[in-house]
């Protein structure tokens, strides 16, 4: 019996050591270029061993992959070449729907991710689907490893579906990675290869799904040698013309130009410019009423700002949308005696904005970003006289951040980041510095995380605040724990170019996750969360509440997708709804649940259903909330969705108003209900060329039906006696409209149409199309047409010679 243990144990340790033993595959050097063309007819295909023996990340961990897969790996003074056949016995299932760019959508995919550094802390990865459709990512380390959807790259890729199963051929030119000399011949290397129908993922060297992260679970490319960094230079002029018309009458034509430029100023870090920038043909934000006392977060749709920002986003403290956001000193600060607003600019013109990113062979990674916006101006107008006079809204403002970065030994690191905000002719700044770091023993098994900064801001008076946070945390295996804490003093302020939602609370929070990432049952894997939070005001030191929840998650063998979360909370002591300091409201206890439901994403329609319920019982609050999205795929290249969302909150006890120079806080009592309808589509001509539409209403309607007035010690007392209406009713009506066509690499022109509608009362109108009525009332039209040509300085040298 012994004998039979020591065997076993034995076996299980050559099993262990074999699954961590770094797969590699050697790159063959070729003088003439692979023309790609999707079939591997050339001869250098019989000179060099593939890479292959893939083995599965889901449903499986570790098992081998359901179809086989063979890689094969070439390279010239210009170029990396991927060939791949991916066999499939049953050719005529594979998923290979049409979509946009940079979409995978629910199609097959081929991967592959290369790090130049082979440090498992920097991968460039390019995917295709078997249609074609190119993907680029940047994965960057972290506690789980990010993937940046929103790096770009020029390449060069085709594919072919053939009776075998599917081929790919991509040329990766090497201006579209950054590396050096002294990167060595030995890259970092993994594939992923993904068959739908089966929910099969797949990946070359084997990823251990347990493990927090995978770039340094890779494999290893050989052979890699006599190659030099090219100069990465290349040019984006653009030209656009816009017309825009008001719900007034008004209409203009605008003619706008600039260009972006990409330069490589070392093998390792590159030059990204924006020259007069232009962003008009963004999507618009999805906004809404806030009736809370929290800033809106909205999310940065910007290309710039999204593409090669993985270092700025240490410790928490940039937000990009502070950058060309509404001016900082609305008209309405300028008014004098019978002067009303007349215009008020909602977003402050960039004049450029630049940034400098990249890391070293030996693991410095080193980061500037900074951007101007030139001096914006509003309107006043005199009720009596009815002149208008200009008023000064935001000098010219510069924006800075600067972060350094070091790599260390376990796929560790430790960050220092400076964000600066400053004005012309005006002594107002704000200033914050920063620190992140994470710490990782030898097995990846453990971690210590932590984050602390401190701001500066203000004129004359500078005001100082601080914040730490640290974690510790088992991050491996079945069972992983960990414990954080967390303080922000009442005087942190990074928001003139960062994000906080609050400030003034100590938190301590506790987590145990449990999971199950191999088949059992019916159930493809699964995992449960139990979370346990104590809060504190900083300022002054009390209790603000004690919470915990329990969240878990099921992914069923027919790809069903089921989450059920709860929570419940202890008495609140809220410091934040009165919006006066020092003052606060006591809320009772409240409880919460939810459920979320998804069926298969690879069924022709599938849907999205979600129910939660919110109650305080005490006081007779509660509220009813969900989601139904359904999507719609019709033949090979349109795809539609509706998706319907709604908030009904009964007996809310909320924040209504301030007098006598906020000495009194009124509290209403509330019904809210909220609405929001999104129609979205999609036709996808080609995979350089695409027609999106998406169309959105919000409605909003807030209706008060008793006051109280806010007593010192957190209660309220009924206020019969206040009659101000402070009833709101408010609409967001959007259509945004695109035809893009990449007509050349880099290259692209998109048709525009952009529809937006806003309004907002006293009187909550309850009728849908009431409301859609009185909304469009006040809409403006904008009518664009945008040409963005790249230009490779590569090329273009090639052409001269």
């Amino acid at each position: 019996m012994k004998l039979k243990i020591v065997l076993l144990l034995v076996i299980l340790c050559q099993i262990t050591t074999e699954a961590q033993v770094k797969k590699s595959v050697d790159a063959l050097r070729i003088e003439t270029p692979l023309v790609i063309d999707g079939a591997l007819s050339e001869e250098v295909y019989n000179q060099v061993k593939p890479a292959k023996d893939f083995v599965q990340l889901q449903p499986y961990n570790g098992r081998p992959s359901l179809q086989p897969t063979e890689a094969w790996f070439f390279f010239d003074h210009n170029a990396l070449y991927v060939g791949a056949m991916l066999y499939d016995s049953a050719p005529d299932s594979i998923f290979n729907y049409l979509s946009e760019r940079d979409n995978i959508g629910v199609s097959d995919y081929f991967g592959v991710y290369f790090d130049p550094y082979n440090q498992g802390q920097l991968a460039y990865g390019f995917f295709i689907t078997p249609s074609g459709v190119q993907i680029d990512i940047k994965a960057v380390k972290s506690d789980d490893d990010n993937e940046d959807g929103n790096w770009n790259a020029v390449w060069e890729s085709k594919t072919q579906i053939t009776d075998r199963g599917w081929v790919v051929e991509m040329r990766i030119p090497y201006s579209a990675l950054r590396f050096s000399e002294k990167a060595g011949t030995t890259w970092g290397l993994n594939m992923f290869r993904n068959i739908r129908r089966h929910s099969s993922n797949n990946s070359w060297n084997f990823l251990d799904r347990k493990v927090s992260g995978f770039i340094h679970q890779q494999g290893e490319l050989k052979g890699i040698k006599g190659i030099n960094s090219p100069v990465r230079l290349s040019f984006s002029p653009y030209s656009a013309v816009y017309y825009e018309k008001k719900s007034e009458g008004s209409s203009e034509f605008l003619y706008r130009g600039g260009m972006d430029v990409k330069y490589g100023i070392t093998e390792s870090f590159t030059l990204d410019m924006m020259l007069v920038p232009d962003f008009g043909q963004v999507q618009s934000d999805d906004k809404q009423l806030n009736l809370s006392p929290y800033e809106l977060y909205y999310d940065e749709n910007r290309q710039f700002f999204n593409e090669g920002t993985e270092l700025f986003q240490r410790a928490d403290i940039f937000y990009s949308r502070r950058i060309g956001a509404r001016p900082k000193f609305p008209a309405r600060s300028h008014i004098q005696e019978n002067e009303e607003v007349h215009f008020n600019p909602t977003e402050t013109r960039l004049a450029n904005a630049t940034k400098v990113s990249g890391r070293t062979n030996n693991g410095w990674g080193l980061g500037v970003l900074n951007a101007m916006s030139v001096p914006s101006y509003g309107e006043v107008i005199d009720t009596i006289t009815r002149v208008k006079r200009e008023v000064l809204v935001q000098p010219f403002t510069n924006y800075n951040i600067s972060v350094i970065d070091k790599s260390l030994k376990n796929n560790s690191y430790i960050s220092l980041i400076n964000s600066n905000m400053s004005m012309a002719n005006n002594p107002f700044s704000a200033n914050v510095t920063a620190t992140e770091f994470q710490l990782r023993d030898k097995s990846k098994t453990y971690a210590v995380i932590g984050k602390g900064g401190v701001s500066n801001r203000g004129g004359a008076e500078i005001e100082s605040g601080y914040f730490v946070d640290i974690e510790a945390e088992r991050n491996k295996g079945q069972l992983q724990y960990g414990i954080e804490q967390t303080l922000i003093s009442d005087k942190y302020n990074p928001n003139d170019l960062g994000f906080l939602r609050r400030n003034n609370r100590v938190d301590t929070e506790m987590y145990i996750h449990y999971q199950v990432v191999e088949p059992v049952g019916i159930f493809r894997e699964y995992n449960f969360t139990y979370w346990f939070e104590h809060n504190r005001i900083y300022n002054p030191n009390v209790l603000s509440a004690n919470e915990m929840g329990l969240n878990s998650n099921f992914t069923l063998k027919n790809n069903y997708y089921i989450n059920i979360n709860g929570s419940v909370s202890s008495d609140r002591n809220d410091y934040y709804e009165p919006r006066v300091k020092g003052r606060f409201v006591k809320y009772t206890p409240e409880y919460s649940y939810n459920l979320n439901l998804n069926t298969d994403s690879r069924k022709r329609i599938n849907a999205y259903f979600h129910y939660g319920h919110a109650g305080q019982p005490e006081i007779g609050t509660y509220a009813d909330y969900g989601t139904v999205n359904i999507r719609w795929r019709i033949g090979y290249r349109f795809q539609t969705s509706y998706r319907f969302s709604y908030n009904i909150t009964k007996n809310q006890i909320g924040f209504a108003k301030t007098k006598n120079d906020n000495n009194d806080i009124y509290f209403a009592e509330r019904d809210v209900n909220k609405t929001d309808n999104i129609w979205s589509s999609s036709y996808v001509i080609n995979n350089k060329a695409n027609i999106n539409l998406r169309v959105r209403h919000h409605w909003t309607g807030s209706e008060n039906k008793s006051f109280y007035l806010l007593q010192k010690d957190g209660t309220l007392l009924p206020e019969p006696s206040f009659s101000d209406n402070v009833d709101q009713n408010f609409n967001a009506f959007n259509v945004d409209m695109a035809f893009r066509w990449i007509f050349a690499p880099g290259s692209e022109l998109v048709c525009a149409w952009k529809n937006a509608a806003y309004s907002e009362d006293a009187l909550v109108v309850r009728n849908f199309w009431d409301n859609l009525r009185d909304t469009w009332l006040n809409q403006s039209n904008s009518f664009s047409v945008k040409v963005l040509y790249y230009f490779d300085y590569n090329n273009l040298s090639k052409r001269e010679g």
